[in-house]
Formats: structure tokens, sequence, C-alpha cells
């Protein structure tokens, strides 16, 4: 991605780059090669509106690709939904002894827990620049006509994690973010990005499982109160959660 100096909220490399070097990080923000997404609208038409989806550890987009253009249904009122959905780099994965696969960054091992320490083994470095592939697919969509504001953000597992990082990262206001079992493992982090213009007002749908074996529900609560101390709206659903 080639830095705008046009826009005045800076491009998403540039900002990237900032905090990067702020953190004595060096790697790069990641481009997105065309053989690395799947995009679809639904319903058939010009799109007014946008979804970008991440995929989990060790997975990919098309099952999930699969799986929108079967079931999610687009509310008529939104219009045309463009679907963009990157696929992660390749890259060992140090909590599957150190296998090459699919991962948007590291994680020194799983499960994962409330009581496990923070940063949970998670790789800040990795994700910020993975948060370049993300931002190139937010790009195309703009680029393509839909307003940054028109523009969801979410996300799987890791992905969800992905989702909410790479929003509070973009340089521009966009719609929100939907959380599916992630993890809000930057909360050093969390409170500087929050007070970025763009973030204000950004609301967070968070939902978890209690059934997740691999992120604990109770990733969730911290989660979700990282961020609502930062000033960011937050509605949590937890399925079959018993009373």
């Amino acid at each position: 991605m080639a830095s705008d100096a046009s826009d005045p909220a800076g491009s998403s490399e540039s900002l990237l780059l900032a905090i990067a070097r702020d953190l004595g990080f060096k790697r790069p923000p990641l481009t997105l090669p065309k053989e690395c997404l799947t995009e679809f609208v639904l319903p058939k038409g010009r799109a007014t509106c946008g979804l970008v989806w991440k995929h989990g550890l060790g997975d990919d987009e098309e099952g999930w690709a699969d799986m929108l253009e079967d079931n999610f249904r687009v509310p008529a009122a939104c219009g045309s939904c463009k679907f963009v959905l990157p696929r992660a780099p390749r890259q060992p994965s140090s909590c599957n002894g150190g296998d090459v696969t699919t991962s948007w960054f590291d994680i020194a091992d799983l499960p994962i827990s409330r009581k496990s320490s923070a940063p949970y083994g998670c790789s800040l470095e990795e994700a910020l620049s993975s948060c370049g592939r993300v931002h190139a697919a937010i790009d195309k969509l703009i680029a393509e006509g839909i307003p940054s504001e028109r523009i969801m953000v979410g996300g799987f597992s890791q992905g969800g994690s992905m989702a909410m990082l790479s929003t509070l990262t973009y340089p521009k206001r966009l719609g929100g973010i939907l959380v599916f079992s992630g993890i809000c493992f930057f909360g050093d982090l969390l409170n500087k990005l929050a007070q970025a213009p763009h973030c204000k007002e950004l609301q967070v749908f968070w939902g978890h499982g209690t059934r997740d074996e691999v992120l604990a529900a109770d990733l969730q609560d911290e989660g979700v109160e990282a961020l609502q101390a930062a000033g960011i709206k937050v509605t949590a659903k937890m399925p079959y959660l018993q009373s």
C-alpha cells in the first residue's frame, strides 16, 4: 500500500508504521495479493455497504465465504453488501509446534483463559503487520465507492482479535466491529488507540460461546471491560449461558 499524502487522516500504512516504530517493531504492513482474498456481493447489485471478515488460526476464507453466501441475510434497508474475506499469511505457529500454517499472529500456547497472563503469548508485532492486509481490503471497498462509515469489520477467534485491532488502527471512521470468540490481547495499546478521532462513537458486537475450548468464555468478560474502559460501546452476547 502506498502512502497518500493528500489524505488528511494519513494512510493506514503510515499509521501502522508509526505505531510499530513507537513500539520498536520492524515488520512492515502486509499487502493483499489477489490470490489471498475471496469476494462477493449479497444480494446481487451495486454494493452500498461492505463487510471485511477474517477467519481463525489454521483456517482460510473459503469455508466462511460459503457459509456467509448460504446463510447471511442482508437487511433490505442496507441494500447490497460487498463481502471481502482476506486470507492470513502462512507463518510458523508456536502453539502448533512451530508448524507453518495460516496465522494472523503467533500465539505461544493454547488454550487461553482469563487466568493466562496478558498478552497471552500473542505477537502484537505480527498482528500489526497483518493489519496491513485487512486495511488493504477496506481500501478496496472504499475505492469501489463504498463510504468507510458503511464498512463493518469482523472475524472469528484470531480473526475477531484482528477485527478489533485493524479497525482501531485504520485512519478513517468505520461502521463497527463484529467479534466472535476473540481476544483483546493488546490492552496496553487499547486506550491510546481508542482516543483517536476516528474511533469516537465506535461500537462493537462481541459474541462468545461458553463451549469454546480454545479461547475461554471469560476472555469475553475481560475484553469487554477493557473496551468499555477505553470508551468504546460494546454489546456482548454469550450463547448457552446458564443462570
